[in-house]
């Protein structure tokens, strides 16, 4: 008799099943760090990957799915599949250890008719080794009607049972350790953000009663600590959150620049306002603000980039009151083109006055920047 043939790969009936978060304050993508080796050219990330948060490899640029398939990958370039959480290397990275950022969605789950048993002379999904188990003993019974026959073929059939479930139950260990893998990356590498503190002893006195993962950015230093259950360690400076330059150490300027700054006498007839992004441009609001003293008028504003970008970047230039309302300073953002160093001066400036206590910021509207070491200038005429 006939039966019922497994089911075809190709008709996506029993696919691999995801674990997905939610994306919301209440269920959020976590952001996760992964370090792991290259081999055969890719890694598989503990997780999926969220695509609008990116992927994210320090010295490496992400290539998009076109440049990958027409063009060979280059020795800092990589390519991220966000279906299947794969990130593809130059042949020069094998055996690399790598440090990849970015936020997990969740988990794969695979089906049996996707783990395969390897023989010798074939290879078998689990679910072909069942069924094909379930066949023989049903032909056995329909087909014979001699004992000894039967009970011959019945022994097979049982053995190949007893092979499968065999296989069956390696695979739920193999799980099980793959499921405690996940669960140890979660408590070593999540980061559950919480308000800035001015400075590195502040940070116990106001979180006196820290999680495992609690994240803290100390404003002085720009450096970030997380609490691993025993003490707050250091984890990075983010570029975004370099503090203000002071006469001791860098920042958002040289030191050297900046005690020249102090020296510039205030009855100048011209000066600027300077914001330097140090290496990697991040998107949103960049810190710190700047807080002009005098009352003036604005004549110029320009953008530059050291490192040419392979996409457009854009700038907006807010200003403000009272730390709350902001408003540009502009009918559009600086936008410096792909392949330029500076800005193509299309903007107009639409804001031109200035009190004497504006605070002015930088806003990043768009993620996807690939330019490096950002600096933009305001000029003003002191009245």
């Amino acid at each position: 008799m006939t039966t019922k043939q497994p089911i075809s790969y190709l008709e996506f009936n029993n696919p691999i099943h995801i674990i997905w978060r939610k994306g919301t304050p209440n269920d959020p993508f976590v952001d996760r760090l992964d370090i792991t080796r290259v081999v055969n050219q890719r890694i598989a990330l503990l997780e999926i990957p969220d695509k609008v948060y990116r992927v994210r490899i320090s010295g490496m640029f992400e290539v998009n799915h076109e440049k990958y398939i027409k063009h060979s990958l280059e020795k800092n370039e990589f390519y991220c599949d966000y279906t299947n959480g794969f990130v593809f290397f130059h042949a020069e990275k094998e055996a690399e250890t790598v440090s990849v950022m970015y936020r997990g969605r969740g988990v794969l789950l695979y089906p049996s008719n996707r783990i395969m048993h390897y023989d010798k002379s074939a290879s078998e999904s689990l679910y072909e080794i069942i069924e094909k188990s379930k066949e023989q003993v049903k032909e056995l019974i329909d087909r014979t009607e001699d004992f000894e026959d039967i009970m011959d073929r019945m022994i097979v059939a049982i053995n190949s049972t007893n092979h499968a479930a065999n296989n069956a139950l390696m695979a739920t260990e193999e799980a099980k350790k793959a499921t405690k893998l996940v669960d140890d990356a979660y408590n070593t590498t999540v980061l559950i953000y919480q308000p800035y503190v001015q400075t590195e002893s502040a940070i116990r006195t106001t979180y006196p009663n820290p999680q495992v993962g609690w994240t803290v950015q100390v404003y002085d230093s720009g450096i970030r600590y997380r609490w691993n259950g025993m003490d707050w360690i250091p984890i990075d400076a983010l570029g975004g959150n370099i503090p203000k330059a002071t006469s001791t150490y860098d920042g958002l300027m040289s030191k050297e620049h900046y005690i020249k700054l102090e020296e510039i006498s205030e009855k100048t007839d011209y000066n600027a306002i300077v914001f330097i992004c140090p290496q990697e441009i991040l998107q949103g609001i960049q810190d710190p603000h700047n807080v002009y003293p005098f009352n003036g008028e604005i004549i110029d504003v320009q953008a530059f980039v050291s490192k040419k970008g392979t996409l457009a970047t854009e700038i907006d230039i807010e200003t403000s009151e009272d730390w709350s309302t902001w408003t540009s300073i502009l009918d559009k953002p600086l936008c410096i083109d792909a392949e330029n160093h500076k800005d193509n001066g299309t903007h107009t400036i639409t804001k031109t006055k200035v009190k004497a206590n504006d605070v002015f910021r930088l806003n990043v509207p768009s993620f996807n920047i690939d330019a490096f070491n950002l600096t933009v200038n305001i000029k003003i005429k002191i009245d």
